[in-house]
């Protein structure tokens, strides 16, 4: 099974276990609206909570190999936006090792 496949499996079913564990120890994430770079622990705490409430569609793959992972989908978040959500992730040793997402407001 991809890391694709894993990690759409743990979003789909809100185990917020799961996506950690698909996470490089050294896993970070850049948070662009702040700048803030996190670790797996912050994000157990805070981001992942907010992922298991979206509502997604139409997610899919666009390219995955042994170093990289890129997705999109259609987010409803909690507030009602809808974004066009592109996932960058890059992989080492078959987990998420770093990650990157661009978020386009769109209307529907």
């Amino acid at each position: 099974m991809s890391v694709f496949e894993k990690w759409e499996s743990a979003i789909t079913n809100k185990d917020l276990d799961a996506m950690v564990e698909l996470m490089h120890p050294e896993w970070t994430m850049i948070l662009h609206s702040t700048g803030k770079v996190i670790d797996r622990t912050d994000y157990k705490e805070t981001v992942g909570k907010v992922v298991t409430q979206l509502i997604r569609k139409d997610v899919r793959c666009i390219y995955e190999n042994d170093d990289i992972m890129v997705s999109h989908s259609i987010v409803t978040f909690p507030n009602g936006t809808i974004d066009g959500v592109m996932y960058v992730g890059m992989l080492k040793d078959g987990k998420l090792f770093r990650t990157e997402t661009g978020s386009t407001p769109i209307s529907r």
